[in-house]
């Protein structure tokens, strides 16, 4: 027990610097992405680094909660304006998961089971259950989805600027002094009641969808103002981020360095399908460019909604169309599981 928590501490003082590094070079989500890189470097040179699941999970809500406060009252009037890019979202999925998985599967010469997990443009926590189900190797699939995820948040911010330069400006975020103990105790009532909600309405994720549905529902009907400490969401970034690097435990440089390089080709892949659907974006409404890169980027829901609150770009409609993307993610599993799952088992039972 004591062991475990010298290591959790050393953990997030080797996250912490990390932030710090990433803050001062105004890099991306620096208290998710620095954390997460610092950590996965201590772990790849064999230093023992530890987030617990357990530990993670309420921060994980608590980033729930501030997400969800992003939401008002104007979002009812938007739904209908938000049809169609929900539309082109539907068609984006499965062709962008189709290419990056003849990508993989043709290119990086990934196994076909193993090349379906790792395709999917979200899901990770789904994909690496699909993966354990037909007995492909599930780690890989996890490892190389938590990459994409850091992948994408870092190169996206540049790429915006680079593409529709003013889009957002970067600005350096450190921890105040301004814990309330009354925010402090609601904040964490929020959070508890939305994972159980979330479980019993058997929500995706529900450790973070559950304290977000329920965010979204106290901003949307104004029932209540959450104040939120930016103390509080830096440190739940920043156990976020190391408990990312921590899964780098076990690697060795050489497999680290072959999932990187499958990682950056489902990135370039699931970019390159995107880029047709931003210019009949662009083409046919007012949205803009910016905000549809977001919401269509192959980044996690937690990551790009954070990034998106964080630049200031549309955060309700960032989120929004990424629960949806997940949604239709989760659809396509379940068609896979009735007819893929049992020619993936068959494969994976051949090559044992």
């Amino acid at each position: 027990m004591l062991t475990s928590i010298k290591y959790i501490l050393h953990t997030l003082l080797i996250g912490f610097i990390g932030g710090c590094i990433f803050n001062y070079l105004l890099l991306p989500l620096p208290w998710v992405l620095g954390p997460a890189f610092l950590v996965a470097i201590f772990a790849l040179f064999k230093v023992n680094v530890l987030i617990p699941p357990k530990f993670r999970n309420p921060f994980i809500g608590v980033l729930g909660v501030w997400l969800g406060g992003s939401f008002d009252s104007s979002i009812l009037d938007n739904v209908e304006t938000w049809f169609f890019t929900l539309l082109l979202l539907a068609l984006y999925i499965p062709f962008a998961f189709s290419l990056t998985f003849l990508v993989l599967h043709k290119i990086r010469k990934i196994e076909k089971p193993e090349a379906f997990f790792i395709a999917s443009p979200g899901g990770l926590l789904e994909m690496v259950l699909g993966a354990e189900e037909c007995g492909a190797d599930s780690k890989q699939v996890g490892i190389i989805h938590m990459i994409r995820i850091f992948l994408t948040v870092f190169t996206i911010p540049s790429l915006i600027l680079i593409s529709f330069p003013g889009s957002f400006k970067r600005e350096a975020i450190w921890p105040i002094m301004d814990l309330d103990l009354i925010n402090l105790i609601i904040l964490f009532v929020i959070v508890y009641l939305g994972i159980f909600i979330g479980k019993i309405i058997k929500l995706p994720g529900p450790r973070l969808f559950g304290p977000l549905l329920l965010s979204a529902i106290i901003s949307i009907f104004e029932i209540y103002k959450i104040e939120m400490s930016i103390t509080v969401v830096i440190f739940s970034q920043l156990v976020s981020g190391s408990f990312f690097g921590s899964n780098f435990n076990g690697l060795s440089w050489k497999i680290a360095g072959k999932y990187i390089g499958h990682s950056v080709s489902v990135v370039i892949t699931l970019i390159i399908s995107l880029l047709p659907f931003i210019l009949i974006v662009k083409l046919i409404s007012e949205i803009t460019p910016a905000s549809i890169f977001l919401a269509f980027a192959p980044g996690g829901v937690n990551e790009m909604g954070l990034l998106s609150f964080l630049l200031n770009i549309e955060p309700a409609f960032v989120i929004t169309h990424h629960l949806f993307r997940l949604s239709v993610v989760v659809i396509i599993l379940g068609l896979a599981q009735k007819f893929l799952y049992p020619k993936f088992k068959l494969m994976v039972k051949q090559r044992k």
